[in-house]
């Protein structure tokens, strides 16, 4: 934000302005939407140039059983923000896609249990695209067990993929978002 006025005149004066991030797509769950927004609300393009997409990476990875996804980014850290929107996904018929930092996925893989179910399945996809890139299928009731298993395995950026519930409920996307 304390950088999008410095761009502008950058712009107005002809130049041309790259955003570049070495964390995965710039604006995608990242304060880079900030700038973005002030350039196109300043009159000037966003021209995406395709790179590293961390959901889109572990997705394809995954092997999910649902054909559709639900990008929610970063959960809320308020609890009671967190809870409700897990309510209203819980019942979506698609997978959902959590952005986590290492040090809340522990405590998140145990908030999406107890919203979604444990016995649905977890693809845990850690450090997506980088040197030291893992990607496990478990349960969420299981996957305290497989931290407890290394220390290692709370290290890096986290790509959290629940699949959609193995009990298909008879709800529309749009009752689900009411």
């Amino acid at each position: 934000a304390a950088r999008a006025a410095q761009i502008g005149a950058q712009l107005r004066a002809g130049r041309s302005v790259a955003l570049v991030s070495d964390a995965g797509t710039p604006a995608v769950s990242d304060p880079g939407a900030r700038l973005v927004r002030a350039v196109r609300d300043a009159g000037f393009p966003g021209v995406p140039i395709p790179g590293a997409n961390a959901a889109i990476a572990a997705i394809s990875a995954a092997g999910l059983a649902a054909e559709r996804f639900v990008f929610l980014g970063f959960l809320p850290a308020a609890a009671k923000a967190r809870r409700e929107l897990l309510a209203v996904v819980a019942r979506i018929p698609a997978a959902l896609v959590v952005y986590e930092a290492p040090h809340r996925v522990r405590d998140t893989v145990v908030h999406l249990s107890a919203a979604l179910g444990g016995e649905r399945t977890l693809v845990i996809a850690r450090e997506v695209t980088k040197k030291f890139e893992s990607i496990t299928q478990t349960t969420l009731n299981a996957a305290p067990a497989w931290f407890d298993a290394d220390p290692n395995h709370e290290r890096g950026e986290f790509v959290l993929l629940v699949d959609a519930s193995p009990k298909p409920e008879a709800v529309a996307v749009e009752s689900a978002l009411d």
